[in-house]
């Protein structure tokens, strides 16, 4: 298998993730599918580092990447918690262009706060992005009382992703991805678990069925093997490449959210997405930079 081929498939399994997560919430609550999510996703990372020959010890980081690494750690359980609760109340093909646009958030906070250079590059992958994303939140309403309910907790979802990359950029450097990974997801683990224990969310478990269970699990388990995917990929072929297929994971959830959620995408959300694409290409394409 080429890399190609393990891109495409981790695209595929990145978007499964989702569906799967909104599948296993039918008799289910946000906390506790977010925990049992969680903890395939860090038994995924652990089987990644173990796969990499990964080597590190927390005694060897600094008292400052230490610090930015725990503090990552528990934004990230944050985000696991908002990202499922999100979806538990709204469409997969709403809720996930919305959390994408972090990179929108993340290249205006870097403008902002970092003085990152701006160019009229930059603005105009901004302004596509964030089109593309509203268009597709947008689309249709809700069900029931909960119409628009899904939105705060994927803008939750959306603030601390960018938030996440934040403190990776100011505290945490020279510490290997898949190490700092396990470490960040461990700490989003306990901080999940700790949130379901003191919310009761734990007594969902006489409700949940079977195969709610599963499908939790397996939306884990789909992230660790996109993850292992990307590896093999990263490894095989160009990296400018392999990331340009990465974000394909986008269209792969809308699909599969499509097809076996019987979602449905009008008009407006099509070019919505198609607007995310370009902006996506935009960003990884090596273009000519134009100043401002």
């Amino acid at each position: 298998m080429n890399w190609l081929l393990y891109a495409i498939l981790g695209a595929v399994l990145a978007g499964a993730s989702p569906v799967f997560a909104k599948s296993g919430m039918h008799k289910s609550n946000s906390h506790l599918a977010a925990a049992l999510r969680g903890t395939c996703l860090y038994l995924s990372a652990l089987y990644m580092v173990n796969l990499t020959g990964t080597n590190m010890q927390l005694s060897h980081l600094g008292q400052t990447n230490l610090m930015y690494l725990l503090l990552s750690g528990i934004v990230t359980g944050v985000v696991w918690i908002c990202l499922l609760r999100a979806l538990q109340l709204g469409e997969v093909v709403k809720v996930v262009p919305v959390v994408e646009a972090s990179v929108v958030l993340t290249m205006l906070v870097g403008i902002l706060f970092f003085y990152d250079s701006i160019t009229w590059n930059k603005i105009i992958i901004m302004i596509v992005l964030g089109s593309g994303a509203i268009m597709m939140a947008m689309k249709g309403s809700g069900r029931g009382g909960k119409r628009g309910a899904w939105l705060g907790y994927a803008l939750g979802a959306m603030a601390f992703t960018t938030l996440t990359v934040i403190l990776n950029r100011i505290g945490i450097s020279g510490i290997n991805s898949n190490y700092e990974r396990l470490v960040r997801y461990g700490v989003a683990l306990i901080i999940v678990w700790l949130v379901t224990f003191a919310t009761k969310g734990y007594k969902g478990l006489r409700a949940m069925s079977f195969l709610d269970g599963v499908y939790l699990c397996m939306s884990g388990a789909s992230m660790g093997g996109a993850w292992y995917c990307f590896h093999m990929a990263y490894v095989m072929g160009v990296n400018a490449k392999v990331e340009m297929v990465e974000h394909y994971d986008l269209v792969a959830a809308i699909v599969l959210g499509c097809v076996f959620m019987r979602e449905r995408l009008s008009v407006k959300a099509i070019f919505g997405m198609i607007f995310m694409m370009f902006g996506f290409w935009l960003m990884l394409a090596d273009l000519p930079i134009i100043p401002l």
